[in-house]
């Protein structure tokens, strides 16, 4: 398991500590240090934390968004013919991308299933 996490946590937990150590014992040396380090590990722990969350979102957008695709593929092909899901496979060739950060992509592969419902 990596070191990192337990590092961060350790650090973040020692910074309180100290934080409190200073203002118990009125050492303001100790505070001025230890509550801005303090306030900065966190901002930095939330700014990773919302990257993650952010990423995983995003994956699992896409994967739901490749599900719907292809079943919208191979609806299209068993009601109108392979040549029409082949069509849609070159629509979907000329404009992917190799990532699906920025939601253009999720976008474009929600029309197709969109376009369908109503018929």
């Amino acid at each position: 398991m990596p070191a990192l996490p337990f590092l961060t946590v350790a650090l973040t937990i020692m910074l309180a500590i100290l934080w409190v150590m200073g203002e118990a014992i009125d050492k303001p040396w100790l505070r001025r240090i230890s509550g801005p380090l303090f306030v900065i590990v966190l901002v930095g722990i939330a700014i990773v934390a919302t990257a993650v969350s952010t990423s995983f979102d995003d994956s699992i957008r896409y994967s739901g968004a490749m599900k719907r695709f292809v079943s919208a593929l191979l609806a299209t092909s068993e009601r109108d013919g392979d040549s029409a899901a082949v069509e849609q496979l070159r629509k979907f060739d000329a404009v992917s991308i190799e990532t699906y950060e920025g939601g253009a992509l999720l976008k474009w592969l929600a029309e197709p299933i969109e376009g369908r419902i109503g018929e």
